[in-house]
């Protein structure tokens, strides 16, 4: 029986130590409210979860565009000066767009001068003949819809999303190349990009994985 009663007594002990361990981080933890001017709380909340500690925590205020966050005071520290730094107008950006015809030749293979730089590229794919098809430049802010215009009757829809800062690289959402042709619109392709800020995006399409022939889009997001 005293052997019980000295194990029921040390439970006891640790039981009112973790009890007070509890309190006492509690207490050390503080709440800070972040109303946002320009941007989405959600996408905040995102973006500062990892520097959180295991006791953090979010809420969102949908209604009053606002974060509400608790956690260690040196933690909120580090969540508002990236607040701080998120929480910015909508920035400019420009979105070059090019339309490049490729095609597998044997004999006399062309490339256009201001294609160059992207030949060895799309010679990967074995596409060794380039025409350019046509090229335009959009600049614009985050959330701003561009439409261009290219030669040869093709047309880029898309719409500037937000720079996420830590990849550096901006969101191009509902992207769409079409061609006009006899008051004739041809869907050719749709995606959602993110693209990092200078690199060079090259993607397009075939009729079939055989094709000689396939129609290329190049892409460059800069500020």
């Amino acid at each position: 029986m005293k052997r019980v009663l000295i194990a029921f007594a040390a439970l006891v002990l640790l039981s009112g130590v973790a009890l007070a361990d509890d309190a006492e981080a509690a207490k050390s933890l503080s709440v800070r409210a972040f109303t946002f001017k320009y941007k989405d709380p959600g996408k905040a909340a995102e973006i500062i979860k990892p520097l959180l500690s295991t006791e953090g925590s979010i809420s969102i205020q949908a209604g009053s565009n606002a974060l509400v966050v608790t956690d260690r005071a040196e933690n909120l520290k580090s969540v508002a000066k990236t607040l701080n730094e998120y929480d910015t107008p909508p920035q400019p950006f420009r979105l070059i767009v090019r339309i490049v015809g490729a095609s597998r030749v044997q004999a006399n293979p062309k490339v256009s001068d201001e294609l160059k730089d992207i030949a060895p590229k799309l010679a990967m794919l074995r596409f060794n003949s380039l025409e350019n098809l046509g090229t335009a430049d959009f600049a614009g802010r985050e959330g701003d819809p561009g439409i261009l215009t290219l030669a040869s009757g093709y047309r880029a829809e898309f719409k500037l999303g937000e720079f996420d800062p830590a990849s550096d690289s901006i969101k191009v959402g509902d992207f769409h190349i079409s061609k006009v042709q006899n008051d004739q619109v041809t869907s050719l392709l749709k995606t959602t990009l993110n693209l990092r800020l200078g690199q060079t995006y090259i993607f397009g399409a075939t009729k079939t994985p055989q094709s000689q022939r396939a129609l290329m889009i190049v892409l460059i997001a800069r500020r």
